[in-house]
């Protein structure tokens, strides 16, 4: 019997450092029982991810391929990645970010997972490595803490992503990742959304462990704010693109939006005495509500602007 056949893709976009590191750590990946290919995608036209594939060593253990999205936007690199594994007809796709680096037996504990429970898509967690010069306030607050799944459960759509997963190439949405969320993230959301919809089930598994480093500039209150915003935003837009609902289911989401705010707000102000960290922790809810409420009118909100980490 043939083994299993998977492609791990990374998309990338000008951090040399971070692909270096993530490339260093698929030398001692556990891949056992299973083929595996490599797939990078660089989002920036100079290509420096070619440079830092070859220095790797990793075309000796797999076959790479490395390719140049020249369209700037999450999505179009995404969608390069993705054509190109799917080129190969594999069973399975494997998503990972150049932010992240998994630990040794990350694929072979999806793999386990998705064998035991005959899941469409596996995912699990991703353990913060905080890079110096961040806010302290921001890790107290809890918001790079992984969500408290136990292996095997089933987890809806909006709790997965396009980062430390697997998914079975034949329920990839044909559609891809929608383009027009490009510059403002959502498109895994939206990807993810697809598959659930079409009786895909996703599952967590709490021991495949990838570690992100979380540069400073993403360790400010400021940054989270924005990214809570960002959230609701998107999760409206997928709504959106999905049903494409008219005015008076718009307005209730509105409305909706504005009382996950209020609360957050009172929420927040209830904490004070608790710490500052606690009442930054409940303003979550307060952007994700106004993003929420903004998102319903069609508004983008343009989150990848700026690269950290670069």
């Amino acid at each position: 019997m043939e083994s299993p056949t998977l492609v791990i893709c990374i998309v990338t976009f000008r951090r040399p450092d971070g692909l270096g590191r993530l490339l260093e750590r698929l030398h001692v990946l556990d891949t056992s029982g299973i083929t595996v290919e490599l797939v990078v995608v660089d989002n920036d036209q100079q290509g420096v991810a070619t440079t830092v594939v070859e220095a790797s060593g990793l075309t000796s253990r797999w076959a790479v391929t490395v390719d140049v999205e020249p369209q700037r936007g999450i999505s179009h690199a995404r969608n390069r990645a993705l054509a190109l594994a799917l080129s190969r007809r594999p069973d399975w796709i494997a998503w990972i970010d150049d932010d992240e680096a998994p630990r040794s037996d990350w694929l072979a504990r999806l793999l386990e997972t998705q064998e035991r429970t005959d899941a469409d898509v596996v995912i699990g967690p991703s353990s913060p490595i905080y890079e110096p010069g961040g806010k302290a306030i921001a890790v107290d607050c809890g918001a790079f803490e992984a969500p408290s799944f136990v292996t095997g459960q089933t987890i809806r759509a909006y709790r997965a992503r396009t980062s430390g997963v697997i998914v079975r190439a034949s329920v990839v949405p044909p559609e891809g990742f929608d383009e027009s969320l490009s510059l403002t993230g959502g498109e895994d959301l939206l990807h993810f959304t697809l598959i659930e919809r079409r009786g895909g089930r996703i599952v967590w598994d709490a021991d495949a462990i990838v570690d992100e480093w979380i540069p400073a500039s993403r360790q400010t209150p400021a940054w989270l704010l924005r990214r809570w915003f960002r959230v609701g935003v998107t999760r409206s837009l997928v709504m959106l693109l999905l049903d494409q609902p008219a005015w008076p289911r718009r307005i209730r989401r509105m409305a909706a939006g504005a009382w996950l705010a209020g609360k957050g707000l009172v929420l927040a102000l209830m904490a004070v005495p608790r710490g500052a960290d606690v009442s930054l922790a409940a303003l979550r809810l307060t952007m994700v509500g106004i993003g929420s409420a903004v998102g319903a009118f069609g508004v983008h909100y343009r989150e990848y602007r700026t690269v950290h980490g670069r």
